[in-house]
């Protein structure tokens, strides 16, 4: 690239980034034009529109979150206060920080450091919580427990290690969890041969994946943890009803039809229209299969029913091969896809069975997630 087109493109891209900052602090986005400010003296430190707007916006930033602050120190004092003030000191100090690291900064904005308010909130914020989750832990039910390990995640949050939290925050998980041992998993193959052990392990994962964020936790009965914990449910699964029926072979055709224009072969200058059609015979292969599942979740101290259903699932393999007979130029791509479909070998009973579990363990995440998904 020549000298000074380069000039001409290294011109525009500043003028475009000066544009964007000053439309930031337009709109009142006082946080984004100071760091959209500071990229821009990084790149160009002598970037007197960046200059002119990073102690404007910084002042305007600053403003809006000690008024924050100090409207939150009013009143009794509240988790969400305490946290809201956290919030808005790491907020200033993470401009202050991002300032200090821009040399080119230094004498267009006199920034202040809150480090020590930052830490006396983060202080403040970890006791209050520590002393609600403690409070909470202490009532020993699972609805609290639950709540005294969100206080305690969000002391951590504040604080790593603050006093003996980790351990508390165990404790509270301990009581707050509920242990669902699939304590049956039964899969009814009958006469045929099929490796279905992966199933199992399918619907632990997808139980695990749907349980973890609202205090579940599943195990397979030969796991050597579900043999540790605490069981509070058991669950049984039965799959049976397995069938695969025999191959049927269906043939049949059909013609196609399509209108073709082309040059008259007596007189090029003009065109012709002429309707060209083709048969395809149709080899129709299909297999038809199905199965069956049901599962029961029982509480373990009550002995209490906590859900049930049956499910059910079918699955047609089809293949098409053909050929054709006629003029090519009438068929279509569906035409074309089942002429040069090709037939190898038929599905496996592996590879048939499993289409019937994807079915089964979508309708079975659905059910299961109105259960354990809240």
């Amino acid at each position: 690239m020549k000298p000074l087109a380069t000039l001409l493109l290294l011109i525009a891209v500043c003028c475009a980034a000066c544009k964007s900052t000053q439309k930031l602090y337009e709109q009142g986005q006082y946080d984004r034009a100071v760091y959209s400010a500071l990229d821009d003296l990084r790149k160009r430190p002598e970037n007197s529109t960046a200059a002119s707007i990073l102690p404007q916006a910084y002042n305007e930033a600053q403003t809006k979150y000690e008024n924050s602050i100090a409207a939150a120190q009013n009143g009794s004092v509240t988790a969400q206060k305490l946290d809201l003030i956290y919030r808005d000191y790491l907020a200033l100090q993470k401009m202050y920080d991002a300032i200090a690291a821009t040399p080119a900064a230094f004498s267009h904005v006199n920034a202040r450091n809150y480090n020590s308010e930052l830490s006396a909130a983060a202080e403040a914020a970890a006791e209050f919580r520590y002393n609600e989750g403690s409070e909470f832990l202490q009532r020993g039910d699972r609805l609290s427990a639950r709540r005294a390990y969100e206080n305690f995640q969000a002391v951590s949050s504040y604080i790593k290690g603050y006093r003996n939290v980790d351990e508390l925050m165990a404790r509270a998980y301990d009581i707050a969890i509920v242990n669902v041992i699939v304590d049956k998993f039964d899969q009814r193959f009958d006469n045929y041969s099929i490796n279905g052990a992966y199933f199992q392990n399918d619907i632990v994962s997808r139980l695990n994946s749907i349980g973890n964020s609202h205090y579940y936790r599943f195990f397979n009965f030969n796991e050597p943890r579900a043999r540790e914990v605490r069981a509070d449910q058991f669950m049984d699964i039965n799959v049976y009803d397995i069938w695969f029926g025999q191959m049927a072979v269906n043939r049949d055709s059909y013609t196609v039809t399509k209108d073709i224009t082309e040059k008259d072969p007596k007189d090029e200058k003009k065109t012709r229209t002429t309707t060209v059609s083709a048969t395809v015979n149709v080899t129709r292969r299909v297999i038809d299969s199905r199965a069956s599942m049901d599962y029961r979740i029982m509480d373990a101290a009550s002995r209490q029913m906590v859900g049930s259903d049956r499910l059910f699932a079918r699955y047609t393999w089809e293949k098409l091969t053909g050929s054709y007979t006629g003029d090519q130029r009438a068929l279509s791509d569906k035409d074309w896809a089942i002429i040069r479909g090709a037939f190898n070998n038929q599905p496996t009973y592996d590879e048939l069975y499993r289409e019937l579990t994807r079915q089964l363990m979508n309708q079975f995440d659905s059910r299961v997630r109105s259960i354990y998904g809240r």
